[in-house]
């Protein structure tokens, strides 16, 4: 992984074998909106679908102001041969003085299976806890939702347990399974053969 710019207050850049993980912009607010109406990619987002595309504009300038703000950082996750977009991936609720963030991210479902998102991830993971000085990154993951479960098992991450009507979305309260990674098993995990 090529750290393209690092100083601080600048948006950092990741480029992986296979993609380039860059600063949301307006202009791919039609691409994203293929992929956050998707039926396959929402049906377990703890968000209102979205219907009209001003909705989708207000979520890229939400996830644009997180870095901004100190609050986290989100990435478009783009393929490295032609750009296309084909997610987003980053944290949220970064609690500075807890050294914890949580992680979010979702991929266009015709390029799941083909290990996108763990490319982005993992090197979302190594900016997390080399660059953001977190200790604990955690995961919240609407019950049902087995893709998302095996995708973090498969990540490293521990299934801490269940968080009863925890999230209240499309009209009612849902639970919610919460996973966590500390930076010493990931450290771990990195350097096993």
């Amino acid at each position: 992984m090529e750290r393209q710019r690092s100083l601080e207050g600048v948006f950092p850049e990741i480029s992986t074998a296979r993609l380039d993980m860059k600063a949301l912009d307006p202009g791919q607010a039609r691409r994203l909106n293929e992929i956050w109406t998707d039926p396959r990619v929402i049906e377990y987002m703890v968000l209102d679908p979205f219907t009209e595309m001003e909705q989708t504009c207000e979520m890229i300038e939400t996830l644009r102001g997180l870095h901004g703000a100190g609050l986290g950082i989100r990435w478009a996750v783009c393929l490295r041969d032609g750009g296309t977009v084909l997610g987003t991936c980053g944290f949220h609720n970064w609690r500075r003085e807890h050294h914890r963030a949580e992680i979010g991210y979702e991929l266009d479902s015709l390029y799941w299976r083909q290990g996108f998102m763990g490319e982005a991830v993992s090197a979302a993971l190594e900016h997390g806890f080399e660059t953001m000085d977190l200790n604990r990154v955690e995961a919240f993951v609407t019950v049902g939702n087995r893709l998302s479960w095996g995708f973090l098992k498969k990540m490293g991450f521990t299934l801490e347990g269940t968080l009863r009507a925890y999230e209240w979305a499309r009209g009612r309260h849902q639970d919610q399974w919460v996973f966590s990674l500390l930076r010493e098993e990931w450290r771990r995990e990195k350097t096993r053969p």
